[in-house]
This record gives C-alpha cells, sequence and structure tokens, in this order.
C-alpha cells in the first residue's frame, strides 16, 4: 500500500442507481467508519474519492477496480453484486489504523467461478441468527456477503411447534422474514430449507412415519416424522410447504433445498429406502407446487447421510432421477466426515451440477462455539480438494459466527478454486486485525487447529497458540482489538489454556465464557449453542 492515510473519503453512487446499490454503499461506509473512525461523507470535498459503477462485460457478479483519475479510484460491477464483491475485494486489501484509512492498491477484475455460494443461517436453539437483534445480524450477513456470497438459506424448524399459529412459530417466521429482507436489501438471493418429511409437533399419530428399518440413530427423527406413503400424510406434508411458502410470498424465493434426514425419513415398505423412494418423491411434489408459486425458482436436492449404512440410496436415487429430473436444479452431497465417494466416482445422478454442505460449525467439539473460533482450514481445504474440481459451489452450515473464518475459506474456495486456505486466511487476518500481524495470527490459527480435538494432548501447543494470541492482543489498533473477531480468536485461546487445569481453571475462564455468551447472545440458548 503504497497510498497516504485519509480522514474522510467522497462516495459517488452511480447516477442510475437502486436500493439495494445505496444500502451497498452503505455498507462500505460502515466499515470504514467502524475500522477507522475515517469520516465517509457524500461530498466533493474529501481527499479521496471512491466511485461506484454498473457496467457489464466482467461477467456475472463480477468486478473491476480501477484509477478514475487522480485520487480517485472506481469499483465496477457487472451487476449489483459485482459491485458489493467489488466493494468487498476494495475494503480488505485497503488498510485501518490511527493514522486513518489507507486505501488498498489491488487493481484488476475478478469473477466468481462457482454459481451457488450460499450461507445456511440456521435459525433454531435461539442460536445467534434467531436471537442477536436484527441490525446486528443483518450487518454479520452482509459482511459475509463482501466474501462472496450470494444467497442465504434458512430454515423453519417446524418440529418445535404446534403449528403456524403457535405464538413461537410466528415469532421465529418474522425472524426468518427478517433475514431474507437483509439478504434481499444488498441484491442477494435467498431461499428456504425443508426436510419434507417433516411434520408439526401435533402431527396426527396415524400419519406418523415408520422408524428407520436400520435403527440409525445419526438420521435425527425427534418423534414428528410423516409419512408420504399414506396419502393422508402426502396431504399433510404438502399443505404444510405449501403454507410455509406463502408466508414469503412477499420477499420472494429463489430456492428451495431439500434435506433427507434430521429431520424427515419413512422407514415403511412404500417409503424406504427414504433416499430412493419416500424422499425424491415428495421433493418433486414439492418442487412443482414451488415453481408455480414462486416461477424461476431452483431446486436442490441434499444427499445428506446417504447409505450410512449401505440401503442403496445412492444407486435408487440415481435410478430415479436418470427417468425424471426437470424438476431439479442441483445435487448437493457431504457428510459428518470425509466427502461421499459415490458422486465423484460414479458421477452425479441425473447428471446435475454438484454442491457441497460443510460443517463448519458443529465438528470436533460441543456445544457449537463454546470455545470460541474454530478455525480449521486444513479440514476445509482437504476436503475441498477431494473434491477434484467437480463442485460448483455449496452451502456451509452455520450455528452462529464462532464459525466466522470457516465460513470465509468455503466461500473463497467456490469464488476461486485454486486458492489455498492459507492465501484466504492471510487476507482475512489483515482486513480483520492487521496487516501487521499476519503471519504471528496464522501461525497461532494452525496452532489452535492441530489443538481442536484434544487440547490437553497438545498442552505445549496450546499454550504457544495462546502466548503468540496475547503478544499479537498488545499490538492491535483498538478498533481491531475491541472487535468479537478478534475476541472469540482471543477467548478460545485462553479457554484452552484454561481447560489445562481440568476441574480447576481460574476465574478467567468463567469470565470468557461470560463474554462469549454476551458475544453470541446466547443467554437463552439451549445447550447445543450455549457456552458453558
Amino acid at each position: 500500500m503504497s497510498a497516504s492515510p485519509v480522514q474522510s473519503v467522497c462516495v459517488v453512487l452511480p447516477s442510475q442507481n437502486s436500493a439495494a446499490i445505496e444500502q451497498i454503499a452503505n455498507v462500505f461506509t460502515r466499515h470504514i467508519s467502524e475500522r477507522c473512525g475515517g469520516q465517509v461523507k457524500i461530498s466533493n470535498d474529501a481527499p479521496l474519492t471512491v466511485e461506484l459503477a454498473i457496467e457489464e462485460g466482467f461477467g456475472p457478479e463480477g468486478f473491476s477496480i480501477g484509477q478514475g483519475g487522480k485520487d480517485v479510484i472506481r469499483i465496477t460491477g457487472n451487476d449489483d453484486r459485482g459491485l458489493l464483491y467489488g466493494i468487498g475485494k476494495f475494503l480488505r486489501t485497503s488498510r485501518y489504523d490511527g493514522g486513518g484509512f489507507t486505501p488498498g492498491d489491488w487493481r484488476g477484475t475478478d469473477a466468481p467461478k462457482g454459481s451457488f455460494r450460499a450461507i445456511y443461517a440456521a435459525t433454531h436453539f435461539n442460536n445467534f441468527y434467531e436471537a442477536a437483534p436484527a441490525l446486528e445480524v443483518q450487518q454479520y450477513l452482509e459482511d459475509v456477503a463482501l466474501w462472496g456470497a450470494n444467497a442465504v438459506i434458512v430454515h423453519f424448524p417446524a418440529w418445535q411447534f404446534k403449528g403456524f399459529d403457535d405464538p413461537a412459530a410466528r415469532k421465529i417466521l418474522e425472524q426468518i422474514r427478517r433475514l431474507l429482507k437483509a439478504a434481499r436489501s444488498v441484491g442477494l438471493k435467498v431461499g428456504l430449507i425443508q426436510a419434507p418429511g417433516q411434520g408439526f409437533a401435533t402431527a396426527p399419530k396415524e400419519i406418523l412415519a415408520t422408524k428407520y428399518p436400520d435403527g440409525l440413530a445419526r438420521r435425527g427423527d425427534l418423534g414428528v416424522n410423516v409419512c408420504p406413503g399414506n396419502p393422508a400424510g402426502h396431504d399433510y406434508l404438502m399443505e404444510l410447504c405449501g403454507q410455509l411458502m406463502d408466508e414469503y410470498k412477499d420477499v420472494g424465493l429463489d430456492y428451495f433445498v431439500f434435506w433427507p434426514y434430521d429431520e424427515g425419513g419413512c422407514g415403511c415398505s412404500r417409503c424406504w429406502p427414504w433416499g430412493a423412494e419416500g424422499y425424491p418423491r415428495l421433493s418433486r411434489d414439492i418442487a412443482l407446487m414451488a415453481r408455480t408459486k414462486f416461477p424461476g425458482l431452483e431446486t436442490i436436492l441434499s444427499t445428506w447421510c446417504y447409505d450410512t449404512p449401505p440401503a442403496g440410496e445412492w444407486e435408487g436415487l440415481a435410478g430415479f432421477l436418470g427417468q425424471d429430473n426437470d424438476w431439479l436444479d442441483y445435487v448437493m452431497a457431504d457428510s459428518h466426515e470425509d466427502f461421499p465417494r459415490y458422486p465423484l466416482d460414479e458421477g452425479v445422478p441425473g447428471g446435475l451440477p454438484l454442491l457441497n454442505f460443510p460443517e463448519i460449525s458443529m465438528w470436533g467439539r460441543h456445544p457449537w462455539g463454546g470455545s470460541g473460533a474454530n478455525p480449521l482450514p486444513a479440514r476445509f481445504e482437504r476436503l475441498w480438494r477431494m473434491t477434484g474440481g467437480k463442485l460448483v459451489g455449496g452451502m456451509p452450515y452455520s450455528e452462529g459466527i464462532s464459525d466466522d473464518m470457516n465460513k470465509i475459506v468455503c466461500f473463497q474456495f467456490y469464488w476461486e478454486p485454486d486458492r489455498t486456505a492459507d492465501e484466504i486466511l492471510r487476507e482475512y487476518i489483515a482486513f480483520e486485525y492487521s496487516p501487521d500481524v499476519v503471519d504471528d495470527v496464522l501461525a497461532a490459527i494452525h496452532l489452535l487447529e492441530e489443538t481442536w480435538v484434544d487440547p490437553k494432548a497438545e498442552a505445549e501447543k496450546v499454550m504457544k497458540a495462546h502466548e503468540i494470541i496475547k503478544e499479537v492482543d498488545a499490538k492491535l489498533p483498538p478498533q481491531a482489538s475491541r472487535a468479537w473477531r478478534w475476541r472469540i480468536l482471543y477467548l478460545r485461546s485462553l479457554i484452552d489454556v484454561e481447560r489445562l487445569a481440568g476441574d480447576h481453571p481460574t476465574g478467567a475462564y468463567a469470565k470468557a465464557i461470560e463474554e462469549l455468551v454476551e458475544i453470541y447472545h446466547a443467554q437463552n440458548a439451549r445447550g447445543s449453542v450455549h457456552p458453558r
């Protein structure tokens, strides 16, 4: 960065702008103001001018950053989202400190390789997405979008409620509406992810599903799975999904993601194996209904936990989609551990584009987020390389904000498949903390990943990571050291050290947990997402 720091910036919007472009400009000004206290104003008397423009020619969602004249930087998006991503690149290649805002010197054009780059913001268990103030959640989704996310997918957990009129259901339906509108406000696409066989807690007993014949507990079943092989059960599920879609007719839906298990599934002779019989048939019926309500809607069929243990689900789905796949746009695959081999070795059922579903929140420790940040760059790079370039995108599964680094790694893989996790994290560290601490923080992150599964077995590395983090903490600009992204990383290293003491941690442990609860808004969270 050769430019000098400035205390104010002039932002020039396109002559023909939209509500989305105005909100994208607001995201830009918010980041500069929060990170360095710089005064960003719409005027012509600032020492630096940033012109925003929309101009085709860079590919869908692409952008260009170039000089528009002396002390003028021009960020041009191929479309609204392209402008958002261009601003993201400019912001994270710039510098923020006590001297003010120093614009980055990255110049060029860029566009995403992967077409589907969605965050699944799970809304259940009173986690961050459900419990945090609406503005805070909106700003977080905007921040993630700066790294390349182009869609926000949410879930309505019917099993928690008695029906659509249940006050608790109305509350979460409204929270989902706020999330979707927040995503729309910066031009992102939106969608729902539902287990189509999931019913309300009040589902009649006579239509409930039969237990899975293999008795496998990892396929979730909270007692309200409904059998679509039963005509009354099929009608019930169709009505439930149709009414759920109608809740968001004012917002609009771009995607509907079908989920096979946890919850959903029936083991009766008409539905089993679920992934090859009852599930794709029911999903097809719902997809056809959804497209009448939302023309242009795209559908995604997840195959999560297929054939664990083998039940003929992959082969059966291949046969089903080989005969009938006009209702489907993508197949999604992933698991708790390694990426499933079937679509890599045998081809994607129906010859459809393939997506992944990285488990960025839950893997390795419980409660999720209970230790602070959980960076796992080596794990997700290994899983990404395993897919051999056969993915066109994916949808990381997020339970909150402790997985922030993992999200960014995944979204940048979708954007540019050849990037390494370390390259991505170097950019993240420079942006979120400081360009001066990149090497040290990256070293600490690697140590934190190496000690993730069993800190006590790696006590020396645990102590080393905390020492590095403490030294960095003393060097950071105040805005960075107080920001939640640094605090959850700092607290992670501290909590791991405290846990080495077994049942006798110091008072610092309790204070660290209390701070995480405040950051996550987890005061009323369920055990899975409540630090303790």
